[in-house]
């Protein structure tokens, strides 16, 4: 498999949990405001500061424009020009399934392909402007179709393993920029303290922007609290958006990589996810309370990049250097199996 299909399988997934994640989010906090009254103030900023557009938000439509609802969702779905939007990773959905369509199937390609046309149409701009809550959720029911048809349609050879990988890491920052959206809008101690009904209502919305609400609640020791929400959210294993879920995702799909490339135990990524899986491992909810759930989601989203960085060096852009190494490798172990095959027939001869 070459590594230019390896990395267009990787961002492919990428952009689409981008995609879902923010349709969703944009859907809960717009019910959200109808819900708590247009006095509540803050609701739309953290989206843009978590999204990492905030400077580019600021000298383009001014610090004014980040209480404005309408202002701030038309910039996260339409603006062409901050790689974000919703627009933007849709566009970039499909270029990156229009370079590696021998590796998908008919049925990805037409899937992708529908919701890029769909977009773009006057169809969907008249369904933001009249239904906000449906166009969001055409655009993340687009998503999950598309993972139910890959998984149904595709052969689970290594393109499919990429893209599991891609969503997989991409998940991980994505539920921790979401905790981060929540440390925006209310001061840290809202984590421990007693919670008034509008801080449970925004728990809540929460829970639903992660397609969390029932996972939650199936667990009958959960109470609703930031805590328990912050903690379902991070260390729930069986929860597939979890941050845990998805580390644990990354290291079997790393050794899958690993054992069909015949590459050793130890390499940068794999280090690079142990030490940051080992770190979460070490982590529970006391510590998250003493370091601040701001600071253990900037950490996670950083840690998440660097991983990304780690994975991408080594198989979707590898240096000459490593490529020779790596077949330099190849080579000592086809070496050892042919001296394993002459010692068996010697010894059975």
């Amino acid at each position: 498999m070459i590594s230019r299909v390896a990395d267009s399988c990787f961002w492919l997934t990428r952009y689409l949990e981008r995609v879902d994640t923010w349709s969703r989010l944009l859907d809960v906090t717009a019910s959200f405001s109808l819900d708590v009254g247009p006095d509540d103030s803050g609701r739309w900023r953290p989206l843009v500061i978590v999204v990492g557009q905030e400077q580019d938000f600021l000298e383009r439509i001014g610090a004014a424009g980040m209480e404005d609802g309408e202002i701030v969702q038309h910039y996260l779905v339409w603006d062409e020009r901050h790689p974000s939007s919703l627009f933007s990773s849709v566009r970039a959905v499909r270029e990156n399934a229009r370079t590696i369509r021998e590796a998908m199937s008919v049925e990805m390609w037409e899937a992708v392909n529908q919701s890029w046309l769909w977009l773009t149409s006057r169809a969907a701009k008249r369904l933001f402007d009249r239904e906000r809550g449906a166009f969001y959720e055409r655009l993340s029911s687009d998503c999950m179709m598309f993972h139910g048809i890959c998984y149904s349609t595709m052969l689970h050879e290594d393109p499919f393993t990429f893209m599991k990988l891609g969503r997989a890491v991409e998940r991980i920052s994505q539920t921790a920029r979401i905790l981060d959206v929540r440390h925006h809008a209310l001061d840290e101690s809202s984590l421990v303290e007693d919670e008034t009904a509008a801080m449970a209502a925004r728990w809540l919305a929460i829970l639903r922007s992660c397609s969390a609400y029932e996972p939650f609640f199936k667990r009958a020791e959960n109470v609703l609290s930031g805590s328990a929400v912050a903690e379902f959210l991070l260390f729930e294993r069986t929860f597939p958006r979890s941050v845990l879920h998805n580390l644990d995702r990354v290291r079997g799909l790393l050794e899958r990589l690993r054992r069909t490339d015949e590459m050793p135990r130890k390499s940068p990524s794999w280090e690079r996810l142990e030490r940051f899986r080992g770190s979460v491992l070490q982590l529970d909810m006391d510590e998250v309370h003493r370091q601040g759930i701001h600071r253990v989601a900037t950490w996670l989203v950083d840690e998440t990049a660097i991983l990304c960085d780690a994975i991408h060096d080594e198989f979707l852009a590898p240096s000459v250097e490593s490529l020779r190494a790596r077949v330099h490798r190849n080579d000592r172990v086809q070496a050892r199996r042919q001296l394993r095959v002459q010692s068996q027939f010697q010894a059975q001869g």
